[in-house]
């Protein structure tokens, strides 16, 4: 009524400015806009029913009351004011429509069965808020996807005050997969999200009461532009049924790949189950541990020795080789009675790097040392492959000094073969291991290949969530995955809407379109599976729910058309090589394309905190040293009461994602 009172006002005002027929007027136009908004302001609730349950709706506040059958009624969504005038209201039976011309929004609702089935469209770009959520009773807990999942009482403080310093939690990301659940005692209600893309969640306490306000954006370069939800009635025999329902939605709706079916077409993933999960740290062909007890300072001291006496000597052709600094520090210990690891490591870290090099051998070098047949098989070739090349030369090093160094079957640290059979004669029949890239077992390839005889998988990390420019390659301010051509690097980032392009992890270089990376993905992953027989490959944050819409003319894409780029590589993979595929995050729609989700069960957190940063805090995770094992991954140290709580208290940990792909609860 107070913009009624407006409209009077100024039309009065020009009324006394032209005289008595203007006040005329004024009446006349106040009489019909009343009348007009009396009209709306009485708008019928329509009511939609069945044998399971009473919907009442208010299309011009967009209102929804549930009533399952013989229980009490549950407000779903709550009024919503300055909507405008319902226009075009349908009601047939069990279905309902209507438009709201103001928002340019239309809608329609279907009660079938126990679906509440809700449709929303609209004909121009923006957003739209609908549903306004109030958790009221009967409603007593909210079942929330969050990784794993969550049971989140509606009366425990912690938690409510948790959803709502969340910020905004989307459908992508923010939760694994797009549905959550109301406990209502004997039943449970089931909100799931028809479209999971451009959606955003924000929980207030307005009164100190716990609501939320669903939002999803209209795009402009989406030409279809709808969302909708379907919600659904049940019994509540257990906290997990809403993702019973959604797993059942799902096969409904032809969007549900079991592993049954995965197990089909990659055996191998069968190895998963029950599979500890370990990455491998520790990659040099030679470490401190190869040299033998008490014998770091005499050999040292003989390499010194050599490489001042006259003649060629393999002590003098290391010194030839090695970068200088490394030198000192053999100098330094051929003094030291206990030589500390630190220096020991570099020093063997140098010598890994030599047997990389084809000039390591040098014949008048080796006069005099008994070589071993598999290094004179391996010199008399015209050509050897890397891994050939550092296998002659981890031979020829040994045969030189055998007294000091142990076999180089012995040798490596946590990639090497010597630690596969560890993990065998430990007990463990099956594990799931990988390794920080190829670089890290390109070099030693019988890894993968007897961690795959032993019955293991055995792959490793990669990414293409980053690109970074080919001017750093080589130096800190980079990495491995992030180094592409310069071509790509101009052109492959993904572009905002106001065109400037999206930064990268950390803030390093731009967020890579997976449309311009996909031929990219096919030559690294060929020629890595070339190099090294992986029977696994993770590819990092493909899962996570990271989508964009991109606004580059080169490569335009809707978040949707994102995600399916995503898919399509992941898909690829485990088609073209057979192999077991894992992602960060395992969010829904990566599911199917997918065999591990890690990082789902025991998620990172404390991003930002400085408590976990601060050297002097308890809760320090610690350093990212040393190289062949970082304590920031090995260290432990107390959690922080809240992410106990929020991430691993068993009361409030559910098994949702469990209930939906792996049909083990």
């Amino acid at each position: 009524m107070g913009e009624g009172v407006r409209w009077l006002m100024l039309v009065v005002s020009w009324g006394k400015r032209r005289g008595g027929q203007g006040l005329k007027v004024a009446v006349v136009l106040f009489a019909v806009f009343a009348l007009a908004s009396s009209a709306i302001g009485k708008q019928q609730a329509v009511i939609l029913k069945n044998d399971k349950w009473t919907v009442t709706v208010q299309p011009d506040t967009m209102s929804v009351m549930v009533q399952p059958t013989g229980r009490v009624v549950l407000r779903l969504a709550s009024p919503q004011s300055g909507l405008g005038a319902v226009h075009g209201l349908t009601h047939k039976g069990s279905h309902l429509q209507w438009q709201l011309p103001t928002e340019s929004i239309s809608i329609s609702m279907d009660l079938v069965g126990n679906d509440l089935r809700i449709n929303i469209r609209s004909t121009k770009d923006g957003k739209f808020t609908w549903p306004v959520i109030p958790y009221t009773k009967p409603a007593k807990a909210l079942i929330w996807p969050r990784w794993e999942g969550c049971f989140i009482p509606l009366d425990d403080a912690k938690w409510t005050d948790y959803l709502v310093s969340y910020g905004e939690w989307n459908t992508l990301e923010g939760i694994t997969m797009p549905f959550w659940g109301l406990d209502c005692g004997d039943y449970s209600l089931t909100c799931i999200v028809t479209n999971p893309c451009n959606n955003g969640i924000v929980f207030s306490k307005p009164n100190g009461r716990l609501q939320s306000g669903f939002t999803h954006e209209f795009t402009s370069n989406n030409p279809v532009k709808e969302y909708g939800f379907v919600i659904r009635l049940a019994s509540n025999p257990s906290p997990v049924e809403p993702a019973r329902q959604f797993r059942k939605w799902l096969v409904e709706n032809g969007k549900f790949v079991s592993m049954q079916q995965k197990l089909k077409s990659v055996p191998k993933a069968e190895r998963l189950l029950g599979a500890p999960h370990v990455y491998l740290w520790g990659d040099g062909l030679l470490t401190r541990h190869d040299i033998r007890a008490n014998q770091w300072q005499p050999w040292c001291r003989d390499l010194v020795e050599q490489s001042k006496a006259d003649g060629p000597s393999v002590g003098k052709r290391l010194k030839e080789l090695m970068a200088s600094a490394q030198w000192a520090q053999v100098e330094e210990i051929s003094g030291l009675q206990y030589p500390y690891a630190f220096i020991k490591d570099a020093v063997t870290f140098e010598l890994s790097r030599l047997f990389a090099l084809a000039g390591f051998y040098d014949k008048a070098s080796w006069t005099g040392v008994a070589l071993p047949d598999e290094a004179t098989r391996l010199l008399a070739r015209a050509k050897l492959s890397t891994p050939e090349l550092c296998r002659m030369n981890c031979l020829l090093l040994q045969s030189a000094y055998p007294d000091a160094l142990l076999p180089v079957d012995e040798w490596g640290d946590g990639v090497s073969v010597k630690m596969l059979k560890r993990f065998k004669d430990a007990g463990f029949d099956r594990m799931m291991l990988c390794v920080g890239g190829v670089s890290s077992v390109e070099k030693r390839p019988e890894v993968a290949e007897e961690a795959d005889k032993m019955g293991y998988l055995f792959g490793t990390y990669d990414s293409y969530h980053s690109i970074h420019n080919p001017a750093l390659n080589g130096t800190e301010a980079t990495w491995e995955t992030a180094q592409f051509d310069q071509k790509l690097y101009d052109t492959g980032a993904i572009v905002r809407k106001d065109g400037t392009k999206l930064s990268g992890f950390k803030r390093a270089g731009y967020k890579l379109s997976p449309i311009a990376a996909w031929p990219y993905v096919k030559k690294r992953v060929s020629e890595n599976m070339a190099s090294v027989p992986l029977n696994y490959y993770f590819i990092d944050c493909d899962a996570f729910g990271e989508a964009y819409d991109d606004y580059s003319p080169l490569h335009p894409a809707t978040q949707a058309q994102d995600i399916a780029a995503r898919v399509k590589r992941l898909s690829w993979i485990s088609a073209a090589f057979h192999a077991v595929v894992g992602s960060e995050g395992g969010s829904a729609y990566a599911a199917p394309a997918i065999h591990v989700a890690e990082g789902m069960f025991g998620p990172s957190f404390g991003w930002g905190d400085t408590d976990l940063t601060d050297k002097k805090s308890p809760f320090y995770l610690g350093a990212y040293y040393p190289a062949d094992g970082p304590r920031v991954f090995t260290q432990q140290v107390p959690i922080k009461p809240e992410y106990e709580t929020f991430f691993y208290d068993p009361r409030y940990r559910l098994p949702l994602y469990e209930a939906v792909f792996h049909d083990s609860v």
